[in-house]
């Protein structure tokens, strides 16, 4: 894996820094939203086999690769996500960190992040992690209105989350929180429940509008009139208005659905959009060496076949050619605060149309997207695809 140069700074003993992400594919249910890759049904020995094999991958990315071979590159952040990590034994998470983070350098400060879910996050887990050198934990909450989550399919209550989310801020330094604007979901009730998290001691927020895929029970349910969805408008004047209450709370938004208290903003988030390398390892895990972007076969079975006989589990190669990278390094820090310099906009690129619909704002130097911009990423980003076409 050989970065781009400037894509990257400089770590420890003069390595490069990336970072690795690890899929953990195992839920006990299916939320009714969910398209991710994950299952359901499982058992102790097919988690074993997982976690084994996900080792084994490590191995034979680390030997297919001169700069991991050589110790070239070291971890500066990792995150561990899902799926639902908690879901796994508190003995076989901590080989799971050992095996795979633990066979590369890492930086001495490292961010390692895990994500877990309420109802499977217990005292053990936590202490577990911290041992295995977890320091920042992601806990999807989603919401803490019991209707909300039983309209979403959640296995979790509202009581659940809560007593989750004191054993996270009592455990870890960093503490981060999703929350799920969905239908039925009222302003008033989002600014006191991140309210109630900030003063618990949450440092981080990552707030979505619920998105209907198809292929999920969600999305059947409102295609058989049994669930429906309010008009975009209000769901978007409801998000800009919270987004707003976050930041009186003092959570500033620094990516699309990213808020932080100062110095808690996600390191490991941040490195995707400055389109620093990451080994991805594990069932339907995606990475990206620089040059190209890849997947891992989704199913595990397929994946765990497929290491066990010695080969590298890759389903899906995406080249990175001069268009590509050319696209990323304008839309990924848009993705972000910072913007993009405006000499790098490109011609034809609609100033004065964006301005007025409250899209971005521009200086001299720069241009950034509002929060209704990021809400509209996926405009943006096509509409720039048109023009570099």
């Amino acid at each position: 894996m050989t970065p781009p140069r400037h894509d990257t700074a400089a770590g420890s003993g003069g390595r490069t820094r990336g970072g690795l992400y690890v899929h953990v594919p195992f839920c006990a249910s299916i939320c009714d939203y969910c398209h991710f890759a994950r299952v359901a049904v499982h058992d102790a020995g097919l988690r074993r086999r997982v976690v084994d094999a996900t080792v084994r991958e490590a191995r034979l990315r680390r030997e297919g690769c001169p700069a991991l071979a050589s110790d070239r590159m070291e971890a500066a952040t990792a995150y561990f996500g899902g799926g639902t990590p908690s879901i796994l034994e508190p003995g076989l998470f901590a080989g799971l960190v050992a095996g795979t983070l633990g066979r590369f350098p890492s930086a001495p400060d490292i961010e390692t992040t895990a994500e877990a879910n309420p109802e499977s996050f217990d005292q053990a887990v936590a202490e577990a992690w911290t041992a295995a050198g977890v320091n920042r934990i992601s806990l999807g909450v989603q919401s803490l209105d019991d209707r909300i989550l039983r309209s979403l399919g959640r296995r979790c209550d509202a009581s659940t989350a809560r007593r989750a989310l004191a054993l996270a801020v009592e455990s870890f330094p960093r503490v981060s929180a999703d929350w799920i604007l969905a239908p039925g979901t009222t302003l008033d009730g989002l600014a006191a429940e991140f309210r109630e998290a900030r003063d618990m001691g949450v440092d981080h927020v990552s707030f979505y509008i619920l998105e209907i895929h198809p292929g999920t029970p969600l999305a059947a349910r409102m295609a058989a009139g049994a669930a429906s969805a309010p008009p975009d408008a209000e769901t978007e004047k409801i998000y800009l208005e919270a987004v707003a209450r976050l930041e009186d709370l003092g959570f500033a938004q620094y990516e699309v659905a990213n808020f932080a208290l100062p110095g808690g903003e996600s390191r490991h988030n941040r490195s995707y959009w400055r389109r620093v390398p990451y080994l991805g390892l594990g069932p339907g895990a995606h990475g990206f060496t620089g040059a190209e972007r890849y997947a891992n076969l989704a199913d595990p079975r397929e994946y765990c076949d497929a290491v066990e006989a010695g080969r590298v589990p890759t389903a899906e190669r995406d080249p990175i050619d001069a268009a590509a990278r050319r696209l990323e390094e304008l839309i990924l820090p848009l993705r972000t605060v910072a913007g993009v310099p405006r000499g790098r906009l490109p011609r034809g690129f609609p100033l004065d149309r964006g301005l007025a619909e409250g899209l971005w704002t521009v200086d001299d130097r720069r241009l950034a997207l509002t929060p209704r911009g990021m809400l509209r990423i996926d405009d943006v980003e096509l509409m720039l695809a048109r023009i570099l076409r």
